[in-house]
């Protein structure tokens, strides 16, 4: 789903779905981790959005589906040939488990991936803050998508 982080960006897919090159402009481990623990938390749909530089990702996470929605970063009025819509078959759960696989195999890069915008700022980056906050999530969406996996078997519709 997310490619390993690389100066900033990752590639964005899921199973039938193009492929959206993400920048760093977005802090997508910590807020897609939220997202989804929120998610898990209450068994509501959830939304993770990206920056393409330009235009702007976002990914409805459905209970059956995933909806992906790119548009302009414009404020003018959408027109159809500057919008994509996308649809993937990938549960929540999948979603879920397919961000803490991707997360947790490069566990290090996505500690760092904000640090691009700690460059421009007065304050200093903590990679070891931030790796241990990425764990904590980590542990926390692991134990909901285990909590959660009756929800999303083969008898429920």
């Amino acid at each position: 789903m997310l490619t390993k982080p690389e100066a900033g960006w990752s590639n964005f897919s899921l199973d039938g779905t193009s492929v959206y090159p993400l920048s760093y402009l977005d802090d997508i481990p910590f807020e897609w981790l939220d997202e989804a623990i929120h998610g898990l938390e209450t068994l509501n749909p959830f939304c993770v959005k990206g920056f393409m530089e330009p235009g702007r990702f976002i990914c409805v996470v459905s209970f059956w589906n995933c909806h992906i929605i790119c548009e302009d970063e414009d404020k003018d009025p959408l027109i159809p040939q500057n919008t994509t819509h996308e649809i993937s078959h990938i549960s929540m759960l999948q979603f879920c488990q397919q961000l803490y696989d991707d997360i947790s195999e490069n566990l290090d890069g996505w500690a760092r991936w904000y640090e691009y915008v700690w460059d421009d700022d007065e304050s200093e980056f903590d990679f070891e803050t931030n790796k241990e906050e990425l764990i904590k999530k980590l542990v926390r969406l692991k134990e909901l998508i285990a909590e959660n996996k009756e929800h999303f078997g083969e008898d429920r519709g």
